[in-house]
């Protein structure tokens, strides 16, 4: 039956509603990129002058034997001589670095702590007992990331708004990671590592630091460590065990290539890499395979970081992230100075 007359202009002007109607867009907001991962945007900092770039050594602070061997073992004593190795290290270069801490290492040693935060290095969290996220459920991580907080504040006396994952664990799968972060007030992270290896990264995450988007509209900073460029694909060049096992030249040819590329060097280190009879002392049984991949290299780990430490001026995170993110009370500057810039 045709539609009575009264009727046709309502229906006209449904129509050209409908086709005037503005669609949706999908596209990021101004000044967003997609990530590699559904819901997280990204804004990657731009490339700066080499001569102005604020390089990054980054500690992870942990008893190997509890935190890699085996977590059901006490923390002992034993990261203290690789520590006090490293501490040296950086005081011969007048180098202050960022040591992301387990709350569990900052209760067994507190005075440690109190002495590497005295001597102008910057104290972040590592999280409550290096479990991987992947092994926690959301609620579970929410609640050990808190108490892992208030653990280190109430040893050092300051706010920690930094924080890296055991084993960079922020992944595609534990991602939501991210907005736990955000809400628990933290303003940087270094949890994600920005190609995949084997056990952790995001494939084709920037790899240098950005600000990050989360999927409930939160922000933080995202700090990576460095990769270089090769060969049309990136390397891992560090820090960690591939400080230990690739020679030293080659280490230092992958990190001028991040400088040439105008960001700055994010390099990270173990204590205990620095002590190469560690793992041989341990009245444990460590399988054969495990003592070698974790041990090989360790005898020139305090060499090499010697030269890059000659070669390139680094400092803590902490005064990289106000210039990637807005500004925040919450981010003290620690002051590092050292004999060569790059």
């Amino acid at each position: 039956m045709a539609p009575r007359a009264e009727e046709r202009p309502t229906l006209l002007r449904e129509a050209v509603f409908v086709r005037i109607r503005p669609v949706e867009s999908s596209n990021p907001p101004a000044g967003w990129q997609e990530s590699p991962i559904e819901g997280i945007l990204v804004d990657p900092a731009p490339s700066a002058d080499p001569a102005d770039l604020a390089h990054v050594i980054s500690v992870d602070l942990e008893d190997w034997r509890q935190s890699v061997f085996d977590h059901s073992l006490p923390v002992s004593d034993d990261f203290h001589r690789g520590t006090e190795r490293l501490l040296d290290l950086l005081d011969r270069h007048s180098t202050r670095a960022t040591f992301f801490v387990l709350a569990n290492v900052a209760e067994h040693s507190p005075a440690l702590i109190r002495r590497i935060r005295a001597a102008g290095h910057e104290i972040q969290s590592h999280g409550l007992d290096h479990v991987e996220l992947n092994r926690l459920t959301p609620e579970r991580f929410r609640r050990d990331l808190a108490r892992a907080k208030a653990m280190i504040e109430d040893v050092i006396g300051e706010p920690v708004t930094g924080y890296r994952a055991p084993r960079f664990s922020i992944t595609a799968e534990t991602v939501w990671a991210l907005d736990i972060l955000a809400e628990s007030g933290f303003r940087y992270d270094s949890s994600v590592f920005p190609m995949r290896v084997r056990g952790y990264g995001i494939q084709g995450w920037p790899a240098g630091p950005a600000r990050v988007r989360t999927r409930n509209g939160s922000q933080l900073t995202e700090v990576p460590v460095s990769t270089a460029q090769w060969w049309g694909r990136r390397w891992p060049v560090g820090g960690g065990g591939y400080l230990r096992l690739l020679p030293s030249r080659l280490v230092r040819q992958g990190l001028r290539s991040v400088v040439a590329r105008g960001r700055p060097i994010v390099l990270y280190i173990h204590p205990y890499e620095l002590d190469s009879t560690a793992i041989s002392a341990l009245r444990l049984n460590v399988p054969l395979m495990r003592r070698i991949h974790q041990g090989l290299g360790r005898r020139s780990v305090a060499g090499k970081l010697a030269t890059l430490l000659q070669t390139f001026r680094f400092g803590p995170m902490g005064r990289l992230v106000p210039t990637i993110g807005p500004p925040s009370p919450a981010d003290a500057p620690v002051d590092s100075t050292s004999n060569r810039r790059s």
